[in-house]
């Protein structure tokens, strides 16, 4: 069984470790594609601008201007000094009037649109042709300076060690609509990025999309590292899961020694009558205090207490111990009330009734008496068999406290079926005192006003103030137990406590 679950963390941290890789790689492959997709846009602008500049320092032409040996000579000069431009003419009435070259280019369909002053660009779309071809255009009084720019192919732009694995799409929202590009692959975008910019002329829009080919240039771990680092978490994994399992099982045999050798001891928090200032009970408090004089907190080891069912032996032995106190040291003090904490395991059957009774038929409690506390926190189970192990124990002359009202599985369900005789508020309702529009702090007025609707008492857990105290007090609620009176004692210490 231990191997079979040691497999499966295993296949499952393997396949997360994959997955998280492959993500890792995703991650970086976006990274790159935006990265990228800023230098298109960035040099795109350059390759324009840098363009327009050439078109610029062309000398103005009059509308009469015929072609020249000189003027073609000039229109190839430029051509061959310009970076991008890799054809040029003078274009007017629809036709070409000089031209640096012999290259025929199609110029009836061309698509232009103004991007500075004087200044357009124009799109060439070919049906045989995956790209297309893009015009700068000069525009003077009747005649232009017409130039073919080279193709914008992306490994002009941004760094690609791929073939066919990169393409882009930039539109131009303009009047008329824009939109060339250059298609690489036939398959669909693995990543991409859009760029946006905006000037007085147009909105342009920038796309760059990789394919899977793309991605996996940029997949800096591959599958071997992948495998690897599968591999390396799902056995971290294991040794996490077989290390807590250990502490487990050591918590375990620890807990069950503990009680054996009668470690776990009672701590008496004084509950107080605020109206006379006299303790009229304690709630009884385990605390872990181990062989080695080490004091452990409860939280780190009564939820796994109640988990294994230890709690059951370790009322037992901490209920003869809180006897013993009394015997011992309750002689002289007025009579009080000891609240031992049960859980529904503990009404189940009759063995803890019948530990009670031989407790209260001996009369070693003297004119002490015991009082039982349950939490909402676990759900009871069977209702009714509770109720009549409890019925038991009322014939005892023991009463039921509800624990930490309001905030488990059915304040007003148990006060209804089991014949609690007690609310106690939990501190995280008393620490709304003085806070304003706080809704635990109505939840607070609202279990007192059903306690006081119901005939029950009410005692106030956690209240450290004097405010506290005093607001408690207006409602009615006198028996309040907090560091305002005191902090959970040791038996010598309670016990004088009630005696000041």
């Amino acid at each position: 069984m231990f191997k079979i679950k040691y497999f499966i963390i295993f296949l499952v941290v393997f396949a997360l470790g994959l997955v998280l890789v492959k993500g890792v790689d995703r991650i970086i492959a976006n990274s790159v594609i935006a990265r990228d997709s800023e230098m298109l846009a960035s040099k795109f602008q350059m390759y324009i601008t840098e363009s327009a500049e050439q078109l610029l320092e062309m000398p103005r032409l009059e509308p009469s201007v015929i072609c020249s040996a000189e003027l073609e000579s000039l229109l190839k000069q430029k051509a061959f000094d310009s970076s991008f431009v890799r054809w040029l003419a003078i274009y007017k009435d629809n036709q070409v009037l000089c031209q640096s070259g012999v290259i025929p280019h199609d110029l009836t369909a061309l698509k232009a649109h103004k991007v500075r002053e004087n200044l357009s660009i124009a799109v060439a779309s070919h049906n045989t042709q995956t790209s297309h071809e893009l015009f700068l255009i000069r525009h003077m009084e009747g005649i232009d300076y017409i130039a073919s720019i080279t193709p914008l192919r992306p490994r002009y732009f941004v760094p690609v060690d791929c073939e066919r694995c990169l393409e882009y799409k930039v539109s131009l929202d303009s009047d008329p609509y824009i939109e060339f590009g250059f298609d690489n692959f036939a398959d669909e975008p693995v990543v991409y990025h859009v760029v946006q910019e905006q000037n007085p002329y147009y909105h342009a829009t920038f796309e760059l999309s990789g394919n899977r080919v793309f991605l996996e240039q940029y997949s800096q771990l591959g599958w071997r590292v992948s495998v690897a680092t599968g591999i390396v978490l799902g056995l971290l994994a294991c040794l996490v899961y077989w290390r807590w399992n250990n502490h487990q099982i050591s918590l375990d045999s620890q807990i069950k020694r503990g009680i054996q050798r009668g470690e776990f001891i009672p701590y008496y928090q004084p509950i107080v009558d605020s109206s006379t200032g006299m303790p009229v009970g304690a709630e009884v408090l385990v605390r872990w205090l181990r062989h080695d004089n080490r004091m452990i907190p409860p939280n780190q080891f009564i939820p796994f207490a109640e988990a294994r069912g230890h709690i059951l032996p370790m009322t037992t032995s901490m209920l003869n111990k809180v006897i013993n106190d009394i015997q011992l040291l309750g002689g002289q003090c007025p009579p009080l009330f000891f609240s031992i904490n049960i859980v529904p395991a503990h009404l189940e059957n009759d063995d803890f009734y019948h530990q009670l009774q031989k407790i209260v038929e001996s009369g070693i409690l003297g004119h002490h008496r015991l009082s039982l506390e349950i939490t909402e926190r676990l759900p009871i189970k069977d209702m009714m068999l509770a109720r009549q192990t409890l019925d038991k124990i009322y014939a005892l002359g023991i009463d039921l406290k509800l624990d930490d009202a309001g905030t488990g599985y059915g304040c007003f369900s148990y006060v209804q079926h089991l014949g609690i005789s007690t609310l106690k508020i939990d501190k995280m309702f008393v620490d709304t005192i003085g806070q304003s529009h706080n809704f635990n702090g109505k939840t607070l007025d609202a279990i007192i006003s059903f306690a006081n609707e119901s005939k029950l008492h009410v005692i106030a857990e956690g209240v450290e103030t004097v405010e506290q105290q005093g607001y408690l007090g207006e409602l009615g609620v006198k028996l309040i137990q907090g560091y305002y009176y005191s902090k959970p004692l040791a038996a010598e210490d309670f016990f004088k406590f009630t005696l000041a």
